[in-house]
């Protein structure tokens, strides 16, 4: 967004599946592209709301966190599975 308002007098983000005149009719760039003008135009696009800054990292963060999460566990199934295939006992959170 911060690229694009440096051109532009007024700058709306939308959802264009939330804006009535964009979910009927035949579907390309250049139709949609025109839809869109013509809701601005009218003053009909309804914006999405972007919170601050910090709320977008936070999600981002607990997203990394998830996955980072799965990996290990991932792993750690994986080291446990080549450990009792080799009949060595290991069970818990330590490997």
């Amino acid at each position: 967004m911060t690229l694009l308002k440096p051109h532009v007098s007024r700058l709306v983000v939308c959802d264009p599946r939330k804006n009535a005149l964009l979910k009927q009719g035949s579907k390309s760039d250049r139709i949609d592209a025109r839809k869109l003008a013509e809701l601005l135009r009218t003053h009909q696009l309804k914006p999405v709301y972007h919170g601050e800054h910090g709320l977008r990292t936070l999600k981002e963060l607990g997203g990394s966190y998830l996955t980072i999460t799965q990996d290990v566990t991932r792993v750690m199934n994986r080291i446990k599975a080549l450990y009792r295939s080799w009949a060595i006992p290991c069970s818990g959170t330590t490997v």
